[in-house]
């Protein structure tokens, strides 16, 4: 390690050693102000010393996990800023302060945002918000490589992780997909609906770890062999237990990391940075240069003249915004905005058709005047229509929602 990077590694220690003093400043004042502020009373002057107490107790649940956070923030760029260096390679965007340079990223040769939306990957998405990018010609293979988050038209987040793209030499005829496999039953609902076909594998010792799908038998088979398989393994071993999914559309590899963060964990602010950071570059690097290696084996390969000649799909682009400030865009709220009409529709239907059922049985075991007949059993028959048009309605609403949440296969609508 040079003078120049171990003035870097100490600089960095120094900021992570600032923010653990100021987090647990934070949480000290927060587990001392609570009971103090309850405990102090009696009088005016107590009163208002036992009101400060707890403010500033308020003041410190909430300025701890945001330290952490702010740190995080900070290392995030530090160490990708790390990671790229020495690698001429490979270029940092900053998608917050490079917005023009983002948006140029994803829209080139090497990444089309758009065809994500054709791969089965990813649901279905609108627009997009970038926190990083990074992106370059590795070994001759242009490829962009994006900390993103894919947005539907109401805004709620479809997807957030890391999508990359790789640019073939050839392009592969049809679309072939290849997932971790989920069991039986896992398998057969990600499928259902889908304008894919499942491939089997010929090498069964892969069958376990992957499921495959395509619209092309010959060409997924061409295209999936031993080692290809191997060095797909290799790839999931990057996503650190989350699980990646890959697709060979046309003339890219398209790579959809769900849940990767290139921020890192809170809990390493407890640990001195020179024990993990060359850990994190090197994990950086790998999203780089594995799929280079399985670009290069797929390029090796010339294509059949069996094959359609080759024509680029039209696709339209897709709005880039820039990830910050992304804070009600989470699965969370996804579930609040999408799923709480129709609850609440549900819940109006059980009240106004639970109070019809009462009134209805009332008027069978009690009756109702003459007079007052016709009102009340219409507005009980109202009652209960109103119900079951609530009730019913808001099921759809609920079976639509779960049948498209994280199910990316069923975007691809058969013909």
């Amino acid at each position: 390690m040079t003078a120049d990077a171990a003035l870097d590694i100490a600089a960095l220690e120094r900021r992570r050693l600032l923010s653990v003093r100021a987090a647990l400043t934070a949480l000290v004042v927060a587990s001392v102000g609570f009971p103090l502020g309850t405990a102090i009373g009696g009088s005016e002057n107590r009163d208002t010393i036992g009101g400060a107490l707890i403010l500033a107790a308020i003041a410190g649940v909430i300025a701890c996990p945001w330290i952490v956070r702010g740190w995080q923030s900070f290392m995030r760029r530090r160490m990708i800023a790390a990671a790229v260096e020495g690698r001429p390679d490979i270029r940092h965007i900053d998608g917050e302060n490079q917005q023009a340079d983002s948006r140029q990223a994803l829209a080139s040769d090497a990444f089309s945002l758009a065809a994500f939306r054709d791969s089965g990957l990813v649901e279905s998405f609108e627009s997009a918000a970038v926190n990083h990018i990074l992106a370059g010609d590795a070994q001759g293979v242009p490829f962009a490589i994006a900390e993103i988050a894919l947005l539907d038209a109401k805004g709620y987040r479809m997807f957030g992780g890391v999508l990359a793209s790789f640019r073939l030499s050839h392009p592969r005829p049809g679309l072939t997909i290849v997932t971790r496999d989920s069991g039986l039953l896992g398998n057969l609902l990600a499928h259902a609906g889908s304008a894919v076909e499942r491939l089997p594998l010929e090498d069964p010792s892969f069958e376990g770890v992957f499921e495959v799908y395509g619209t092309d038998q010959v060409g997924g088979r061409v295209v999936l062999t031993t080692t290809m398989l191997e060095r797909l393994k290799t790839l999931d071993g990057v996503a650190q237990a989350h699980g990646f999914a890959c697709a060979f559309l046309e003339d890219h590899l398209l790579i959809a990391f769900r849940g990767m963060s290139w921020r890192c964990p809170s809990w390493r602010i407890l640990k001195p940075v020179d024990t993990w950071l060359q850990g994190y570059v090197a994990r950086l690097a790998g999203l780089v240069d594995l799929p280079v290696e399985i670009v290069h084996t797929l390029n090796l390969g010339a294509p059949s003249s069996d094959w359609p000649p080759f024509m680029p799909a039209d696709r339209p682009a897709i709005p880039i915004e820039t990830g910050s400030g992304q804070v009600f865009t989470s699965a969370l709220w996804r579930v609040v905005g999408e799923g709480g009409m129709p609850l609440a529709n549900i819940a109006s239907g059980l009240l106004f058709g639970g109070v019809a059922l009462v009134g209805a049985w009332y008027g069978i075991k009690v009756g109702y005047s003459n007079n007052l007949f016709w009102y009340f059993w219409g507005m009980i028959a109202a009652g209960l229509v109103y119900g079951a048009f609530a009730i019913v309605g808001g099921l759809r609403e609920i079976a639509k929602l779960a049948w498209r949440w994280d199910a990316p296969l069923r975007s691809l609508k058969r013909p």
